[in-house]
């Protein structure tokens, strides 16, 4: 116990010195894969030339740019294969490959645990607030209250929207799909400030330089936050609040949205909690799809807003986040909790897909969705359209019935997390944005982290199928 206890102080001790020489020093370059020494080698005979190859294997990883030396003579019959530039890896989907070297977040499916910077979930879960947490996973450890004061001032002093930003939004239709409306958004924030564009300046201005990667890591933190509490303002037909400079991030997120008690004029505790522990939770998870759509944007040297739209358009698809707004279509079409037997029938039947069931990474229970049952436990009064009540049900027999059980097909995180925000009386429509706006943070400390290591444009191969003339 008390080596396990060693081992985890050492380990966040590492971390945290590693990022003090990133912080201090723009020009530092966080290490290649590669160790001083192997853990082993792959040894590979190509049966097309009988030549023998041995790869270095540094954290069970091999460089795949190693498998560029296993070349063949070239096939006249078939150039495209390119034989002789090298062997190349074929992987639908990213299911096998790592693009990143990450001090970040840790995550393992077979055990069931999260860590952010060395810290497990569980450490940080009511025991630290929001600054506290995204603060630690941006800049590699935790803050001073004096520096999460002025982090948490930073962050609300960057809430103010541009006159164009509120344009932009003023011009949709509250009948927009809120996503949208925070893509335009974005646009135009950016181009509030076009000297903060590379291209527009004609130079790179964010590789190496972290002082000025961390001004925009606030900027675009603040005007996301903005930005959805914009977007639901004009959904909801009310009047769009300013952030109070002298609350949190998540105080002025409910400030803006409207979402105060009328008799104390603040937002309600117990809500400031919830989305508090929810956020969390959900602020970094590793290299999701709109996490690489992020980096593989920034990888150019772009601007982190137009980053963002990259990323927020990609977590917008119905196979990542767009899955819980496709969730709650379908709820809304089961209507009322007796009507879930035949929804579980037809999917059984295939005659449809339960979106927001199922993760490529977990073999065992999400261990976020542990704390996410003790938020929904507190609210589960709060149904007006009866949506809350089909989700539950849906989710207790999809957690008996065989089918699911035996593939292992439960609620993920994000979809059993919406279930919070319907409980706290939030209309489907804005769940989505709310999950964007909590992952945030750890898009944010992702891109820093590789604006401080060597820059490599992402540009995968493909292979060719088709014919020559």
């Amino acid at each position: 116990m008390l080596s396990n206890i060693l081992s985890s102080t050492v380990m966040r001790a590492l971390l945290q010195i590693k990022m003090y020489i990133v912080m201090v020093s723009p020009s530092f370059l966080l290490p290649d894969l590669k160790a001083p020494k192997p853990s082993g080698y792959l040894n590979v005979t190509d049966s097309r030339t009988n030549r023998q190859y041995k790869i270095p294997i540094h954290r069970n990883a091999i460089e795949a740019t190693e498998f560029k030396e296993i070349k063949a003579p070239r096939d006249p019959h078939h150039p495209a294969d390119k034989v002789d530039g090298g062997l190349r890896v074929l992987d639908h989907g990213f299911q096998n490959t790592a693009a990143m070297v990450s001090a970040i977040t840790y995550v393992d499916g077979v055990e069931g645990s999260i860590y952010y910077r060395g810290y497990s979930i569980n450490e940080l879960i009511g025991k630290k607030c929001f600054e506290d947490v995204t603060f630690l996973l941006i800049w590699g450890h935790l803050p001073s209250p004096e520096r999460r004061e002025q982090y948490r001032s930073n962050l609300a002093a960057a809430m103010d929207p541009p006159r164009m930003v509120s344009d932009v939004i003023q011009s949709f239709p509250p009948t927009t799909p809120l996503v949208t409306m925070i893509i335009a958004g974005l646009a135009a924030w950016a181009g509030s400030d076009p000297t903060v564009i590379p291209a527009f300046v004609g130079k790179n201005i964010y590789h190496g330089n972290l002082a000025l990667v961390d001004t925009q890591i606030i900027r675009v933190m603040s005007a996301m936050g903005t930005l959805v509490a914009m977007a639901y303002c004009r959904f909801t037909m009310r009047d769009f609040t300013p952030a109070n400079p002298h609350r949190s991030f998540v105080e002025n997120m409910l400030i803006m949205m409207g979402r105060i008690d009328e008799q104390t004029g603040k937002p309600d505790p117990k809500h400031i909690d919830c989305f508090e522990r929810l956020w969390i939770l959900y602020a970094d998870h590793e290299l999701t799809n709109s996490t690489a759509a992020y980096l593989h944007v920034a990888s150019t040297l772009a601007d982190p807003f137009t980053s963002s739209i990259a990323s927020i358009s990609a977590a917008y698809g119905p196979l990542h986040g767009g899955a819980i707004e496709t969730a709650f279509k379908t709820i809304q079409r089961v209507g009322k909790p007796e009507n879930v037997k035949q929804l579980i029938e037809d999917v059984k039947a295939k005659k449809l897909r339960l979106s927001g069931y199922g993760h490529r990474i977990y073999k065992t229970v999400d261990p976020r969705s542990v704390f996410i049952r003790e938020l929904l436990d507190q609210f589960t009064g709060n149904d007006d359209d009866g949506c809350l009540a089909v989700a539950m049900e849906i989710d207790r027999v999809a957690s008996t019935d065989p089918y699911f059980t035996s593939r292992q097909l439960k609620a993920n995180a994000d979809l059993y997390g919406s279930f919070v925000y319907l409980a706290l009386g939030f209309p489907t429509e804005i769940i989505l944005p709310l999950t964007m706006m909590s992952r945030c943070p750890g898009v944010m400390a992702h891109w820093r982290e590789a604006m401080g290591q060597q820059p490599r444009i992402w540009r995968p191969q493909q292979i060719y199928t088709g014919h020559r003339n």
